[in-house]
């Protein structure tokens, strides 16, 4: 929703961050990779960009960047592990430890994290009624 804001940097490392919380449990769900490749286009980026860096490296990096910007990839990011239906204990774990590395307060984390459960459930109940 928000990734136009950020710079091509601030965009690579966002989509290597993005791999890597997909690929967590071991497995990229299909509605993942979908979102990925979203990802990579709403950032008009090619879908085959090299997600190599380590989690540390990245992690490092966006640091020096804008509150806004943090605040946006920790968003995008729990948005990413919503796609599959199931958010769990692991995923938010993860989710808080960047969100921790990024200095997003705690109270913004549980706000995005509600905010995003309500959207996704709308969206579901809209395409039911829409879609059947």
């Amino acid at each position: 929703m928000y990734l136009s804001k950020l710079d091509l940097n601030e965009k690579k490392n966002f989509i290597n961050l993005a791999a890597l919380v997909a690929e967590a449990n071991g497995i990229v769900e299909e509605s993942e990779q979908f979102m990925l490749d979203m990802y990579c286009a709403e950032m008009q980026m090619e879908e085959d960009v090299e997600c190599d860096k380590e989690f540390d490296v990245v992690i490092t990096e966006l640091k020096n960047s804008a509150q806004d910007i943090k605040n946006i990839i920790v968003f995008e990011l729990i948005g990413l592990c919503l796609t599959d239906g199931d958010y769990d204990n692991d995923e938010r774990e993860n989710i808080k430890k960047i969100a921790d590395e990024l200095g997003v307060a705690a109270d913004k984390l549980a706000i995005f994290e509600k905010d995003l459960t309500l959207y996704a459930d709308l969206v579901g109940a809209m395409s039911e009624h829409v879609l059947l």
